[in-house]
Parts: C-alpha cells; sequence; structure tokens
C-alpha cells in the first residue's frame, strides 16, 4: 500500500521558534488536524489541532480544544496511519520529511 497523503506543511513546535514537517490528516472550519513525527528525542509524535499562519506560510498550535468530524473523516485519518505503519520503511519515512523546504528554515 503506498502512503496517501493529504498534504505536508511546515509547524512550528508549541513555545519555539523551530520548524518541523506535520501532515494534515483533516481539515475542517478554518482548523487542521495534525501529524507531527518526533524531531528528536526531546519530543514525542503527537497529533495537534492548528491553524494556518497565512503571513508566515507555516501552520502553529491552536487554542480550540475540539476538532469536529464525520465517519468519513475517521475512515480517511485511519487510511492515511495505516499507509504510514504499513506501507512505508523507516527510511522512506524519514524521506518524507528531509530538507525540502529550505525556504523555511525546516531542518
Amino acid at each position: 500500500m503506498k502512503c496517501c497523503l493529504v498534504r505536508k506543511v511546515p509547524f512550528r513546535l508549541p513555545r519555539t521558534n523551530r520548524l518541523v514537517w506535520a501532515l494534515i490528516l483533516a481539515e475542517r472550519e478554518g482548523l487542521s488536524l495534525l501529524f507531527v513525527r518526533k524531531p528528536d528525542d526531546d519530543y514525542s509524535h503527537s497529533i495537534v489541532i492548528a491553524t494556518e499562519n497565512v503571513a508566515e506560510r507555516i501552520f502553529e498550535i491552536s487554542n480550540a480544544s475540539v476538532f469536529l468530524f464525520e465517519t468519513r473523516d475517521m475512515i480517511e485519518i485511519g487510511s492515511i496511519f495505516e499507509s504510514l505503519g504499513h506501507g512505508l520503511e523507516k527510511s522512506e519515512f524519514t524521506k518524507l520529511f528531509e530538507d525540502e523546504c529550505e525556504g523555511f528554515g525546516v531542518p
């Protein structure tokens, strides 16, 4: 199974200026549900609710506490996670997050 991703976007880690890659799992009403791969041993993988900072062209953590989604959204999110978990070798997964976005300063 090949990985089917909605979009890979730069995400600013909370309380830092550090940018990392994140995968959009779902979007609804200006909010995005992101999967953020752990950038190093000081962090864990995470799923965050974020909004796009259009001026800086990055995504940032949102103060929203709820992300509404429907059954078809859960099916799509499940497909994305299944693809990430079963369809990619570690080296392929790492390649998804390599420095393709030099303009954003993403490591």
